[in-house]
């Protein structure tokens, strides 16, 4: 759905040569993936270079950079930061290299005990929240307004739903929304991923073993990472999940609103375009919470 504006391999060739030129004559290779924020290059066999496609994403990177390190100690692996620099290539940003995270995209496929890895993302929220949120951004149009109270996204979202009407099951998709939007978080706001799907998941040996993709990081309600009990998580695993996490009934019932949400705004922003991959995931998260 965007234009590729991404730099070519030799103007890469050229930043790192005038930046990090210790690393400048190792092979480039551009990655593809279903994102449309950032540009991805694999740098020899243990570097990743990511930096701003579009505008848009300028201060997504920003954030990742300076949040990024102080995020390492959690029980996933999360991209660990090995140089930040600046750069006019294409438009005006930072850019981060980082190690390259050995694994696949943590689909069905490649997970061996889906039990496993439910309680392994578990671990490793319960372990995100603890994380002291002093400074840190708060969820917000900086974050696309993941964690935010579920009614201020009500506009997009009942219009989402409505132009799925003949796609989805429209009238449990505003019940559920509407019964969501009631509840509210009564902790304090927490650090969040904000967007846990398959692509932004590492499984190695077929466990999952790394979080990757945190631009949409900051701290608000949790419930929008609960919601990976049904984008991600199996069905057969979510009980456990839910138990694992702790998650109070009004909680578990945002985390259905916020997966609502998701599915329907990336299904009517995609259907009908090039990113399959997301309308499929789409999909199927809306079956799991019996809206198709």
């Amino acid at each position: 759905m965007h234009d590729d504006v991404a730099p070519q391999e030799n103007a890469i060739r050229h930043l790192l040569s005038e930046m990090t030129p210790q690393w400048a004559d190792l092979p480039i290779q551009r990655l593809r993936s279903s994102g449309t924020d950032n540009a991805i290059y694999r740098i020899g066999e243990a570097l990743l270079l990511r930096l701003p496609r579009r505008e848009a994403a300028v201060h997504l990177i920003d954030k990742e950079l300076d949040w990024l390190p102080r995020l390492a100690d959690l029980p996933l692996k999360v991209p660990r930061l090995r140089f930040r620099g600046s750069t006019e290539l294409g438009l005006k940003c930072n850019f981060g290299i980082f190690d390259w995270m050995e694994g696949k995209i943590a689909s069905p496929a490649n997970i061996a005990d889906p039990t496993a890895a439910a309680l392994a993302l578990a671990e490793f929220l319960k372990a995100l929240h603890l994380v002291g949120t002093e400074g840190a951004p708060l969820a917000g149009e900086l974050n696309h307004r993941r964690g935010v109270a579920l009614e201020v996204l009500s506009p997009v979202t009942l219009g989402a739903i409505d132009i799925l009407a003949n796609e989805i099951d429209a009238p449990a998709a505003h019940d559920l929304w509407q019964r969501a939007c009631a509840t509210a978080h009564r902790g304090p706001p927490v650090w969040l991923h904000g967007d846990l799907k398959a692509d932004n998941l590492i499984a190695e040996g077929g466990q999952l073993t790394g979080v990757i993709d945190w631009g949409l990081c900051a701290v608000g309600d949790p419930a929008a990472d609960y919601a990976a009990a049904w984008s991600w998580v199996d069905p057969s695993a979510r009980d456990v999940f839910r138990m694992a996490c702790e998650v109070d009934d009004a909680d578990w019932l945002r985390a259905e609103g916020w997966a609502l949400y998701g599915a329907v705004i990336a299904l009517s922003y995609y259907r009908g375009g090039l990113n399959e991959a997301l309308c499929e995931q789409s999909r199927l998260t809306l079956s799991r919470l019996g809206m198709r």
